[in-house]
């Protein structure tokens, strides 16, 4: 399995309305799977990773984020 593979799986899994897009409320769930991350933090990785401001992390977002 390719790395991007694992990228996708890992997308996927967070997209969980499956639109093609990471919402805020999505992103949040997922990082809050581990208590100790706060809604402020979890909003600061959110904005870091939707690089262009619309609300919304593309897969190309995500993948650039998470290396």
């Amino acid at each position: 399995m390719s790395d991007r593979d694992s990228v996708r799986r890992q997308f996927d899994e967070i997209d969980t309305d499956h639109d093609g897009y990471i919402a805020s409320d999505e992103f949040k769930a997922f990082l809050q799977k581990n208590p100790k991350v706060s809604d402020a933090n979890a909003r600061a990785a959110f904005d870091f990773a939707d690089e262009n401001g619309d609300e919304q992390i593309s897969f190309e977002e995500f993948s650039r984020f998470i290396r």
